[in-house]
């Protein structure tokens, strides 16, 4: 009697005795027991090869005539197309757990099916967060989107197949593919070899597609977090997340803004969330962290004697240890504990074991918002873009001009972490909003902004507040990136200690950390700033001396809003000579107009995005008096 076989996509039939369909959380308990370890909060901790997603091996097949923007790298669409029935061949063969799950709430719902081999076990950890981050299928549901992950190394005979055809093949190097050559049928996929970082194998493809989709359709993209009103935006590491989670937490990753027009005026923007969970970042956790009671929601047992499940990877934990084993036919990088010790917490300030900083969770926003998921609708009022500087730049700032606003969120300015793998942590980058995100031209989004920001106005009366939230610190760096660290009285560097554990802080590779002369701008900071300036809490407004945005008048954040000593704090002047300031003006409006030059340079809608282009040209760099008589005058001196 033949065997069942189930129908992927068209052209793509499995075994049904090879397939693993839809598995419950209990299913990935017992199938993943080898791969984890169970904290003493009730967390499942794992960890992977892998610590950061790898945007320098993303590469695109596109239609003919359509057009990828700045560092989106096309590929052969002959040689792809063989790559991918290479791949589907293998998973004909190998044991694999198929996925479906919907990208979106109600407004603008995707299909999706994730494919994933499992031939190497520990690879299901992918399929179990997938299960969290997206919204559950529903019958009879159309799929738009298809993943396919093979995270194990293919068999030498199929390398050597992909060689005939790809003779630059390097199976050793991951890759993610993406093929949206059928995007008129709404049809979109992505393939993915040797990738097994959850963020790298699902969460990033997806987003891709679904974004793409409705681009195209005309939504505004948002790498964002939101509440009911408010999007903050922003690259990997910028505090999207920290600085959304809370009681009012919506998403903390991934929106979509649908316009609503008026005889061709845009009068109002619906937000859209994209994912059913965050999956959040580690690093510097403490119980009073905004993200710690997600965290920390599996310590809650309830009266059937169940915890919410709470997926971790990559986190240090005490007595445990991270190391690579032999299970079956494949090594794997898994906890383990330590002989003698028992199992214990957590430890997201320490990096020594896990070897990264981008230590990750997986909880379910309602979890922290008992009214998540209400579907009410929800109505953008409030734009932040969350940079990471660590010199000149305020810690918030308001902008009125909507060719600025276009300007900035073209060129988000930010920290290298180690949030995305390849990268030099420390790296001073500046990119566009979602560029690694991204399949087409920047400028379509950037027109479409352009166009939000002055039908809907964002001066002190108009519908958007649009500002900047920086995430870094003021008077950290010197002008070539590089810290300005606190001496003893023998002129040595200071170590930093953490104020938690009373211990040096260490990075990733065991380095010690040290004290900068800077100010470090806290999450503290950030979330009262934000609040003021969300909920138009501030009504005295001082214009920067280079640039013209509006910066809140130091004096009245100390007086009426309780931020003690914030003109002392932030003022550049306790940091550089004005001369310095000056330095970082000119640096800043040349690499900023050379880079939106270069990003929108013969894309389509590029003259009507002259004014951007040209916005940071307008600045007018003051004289050395003029600098110092404006923070003599608003901001304090030590």
């Amino acid at each position: 009697m033949p065997s069942e076989t189930f129908l992927v996509e068209e052209g793509l039939e499995l075994d049904s005795k090879n397939v693993i369909r839809n598995p419950h959380d209990d299913f990935y308990i017992d199938f993943l027991k080898p791969y984890y370890v169970f904290t003493k909060d009730g967390q499942y901790l794992f960890a992977c090869t892998q610590a950061g997603r790898r945007p320098d091996r993303a590469f695109y097949m596109v239609p003919d005539g359509y057009k990828l923007g700045k560092r989106q790298r096309p590929f052969d669409v002959q040689i792809g197309k063989k790559l991918y029935e290479v791949a589907k061949r293998y998973l004909r063969t190998a044991r694999v757990i198929s996925l479906d799950g919907i990208q979106g709430e109600a407004g603008y719902e995707v299909g999706l099916r994730f494919t994933i081999s499992v031939e190497n076990p520990h690879s299901a950890y992918i399929a179990w967060m997938a299960k969290m981050m997206v919204f559950p299928p529903k019958e009879g549901m159309e799929v738009h989107c298809w993943n396919y992950v093979i995270p194990e190394p293919l068999p030498q005979e199929y390398i050597d197949e992909i060689k005939e055809f790809w003779p630059e093949y390097d199976s050793k190097e991951p890759i993610t593919l993406y093929d949206v050559t059928e995007m008129g049928r709404n049809v979109r996929q992505v393939l993915s070899l040797g990738i097994d970082y959850f963020g790298g194998a699902f969460k990033k493809p997806n987003l891709t597609m679904v974004w793409n989709k409705g681009e195209l359709e005309g939504l505004v993209s948002y790498h964002a977090g939101c509440t009911s009103d408010r999007v903050l935006k922003g690259l990997s590491g910028t505090g999207k997340t920290t600085l959304t989670v809370g009681l009012e937490l919506e998403q903390d990753d991934a929106c979509f803004g649908k316009p609503i027009l008026e005889d061709g005026k845009m009068t109002s923007v619906e937000l859209i969330g994209l994912e059913a969970a965050s999956f959040a970042k580690s690093e510097g956790l403490y119980p009073e962290s905004p993200e710690w009671p997600g965290l920390m929601k599996s310590t809650e047992i309830g009266e059937d004697g169940k915890r919410p499940i709470v997926l971790a990877m990559n986190i240090d934990c005490d007595g445990v240890d991270f190391g690579m084993k032999k299970i079956g036919n494949y090594e794997v990088k898994i906890p383990q504990q330590i002989e003698g010790q028992d199992i214990g917490s957590l430890t997201p300030m320490r990096y020594e074991k896990s070897k990264t900083t981008n230590g990750r969770f997986i909880f379910l926003f309602s979890e922290l918002n008992p009214d998540w998921g209400s579907g009410k609708s929800k109505y953008l009022k409030t734009e932040s873009l969350s940079f990471k500087r660590f010199d000149v730049l305020e810690p918030v700032f308001r902008v009125t001009d909507p060719a600025m606003a276009v300007a900035l969120d073209s060129g988000c300015e930010s920290i290298i972490t180690s949030a995305i793998a390849a990268q030099k942590v420390g790296t001073r980058v500046r990119s566009y909003a979602a560029t690694d995100f991204m399949v087409g031209e920047q400028s379509r989004q950037a027109v479409l902004k352009l166009k939000m920001y002055t039908d809907m106005g964002l001066d002190l009366d108009g519908k958007l507040v649009f500002f900047i939230n920086n995430a870094g610190f003021v008077g950290e760096y010197d002008i070539h990136g590089d810290q300005i660290r606190e001496l003893d009285e023998d002129g040595e560097p200071i170590p930093k200690m953490n104020e938690e554990t009373g211990e040096v802080e260490k990075n990733q590779i065991g380095e010690v950390l040290h004290l900068g002369q800077g100010e470090k701008i806290t999450v503290q900071d950030s979330k009262r700033l934000v609040d003021l300036v969300e909920h138009r809490k501030i009504s005295n407004w001082i214009r920067n001396p280079v640039y013209g945005y509006l910066v809140p008048e130091p004096k009245e954040l100390e007086e009426v809003h309780g931020m003690i000593d914030f003109g002392k704090r932030f003022n550049p002047l306790n940091y550089y000579s004005a001369g310095q300031i000056v330095e970082f003006a000119q640096r800043d409006i040349k690499e900023r107009t050379e880079f939106l030059e270069d990003l929108f340079q013969g894309q389509e809608g590029s003259e009507e995005l002259r004014n951007v282009i040209d916005v940071w040209k307008k600045c007018r760099v003051p004289s050395l008096e003029e600098i110092q008589e404006f923070y003599d005058t608003h901001y304090v001196t030590r």
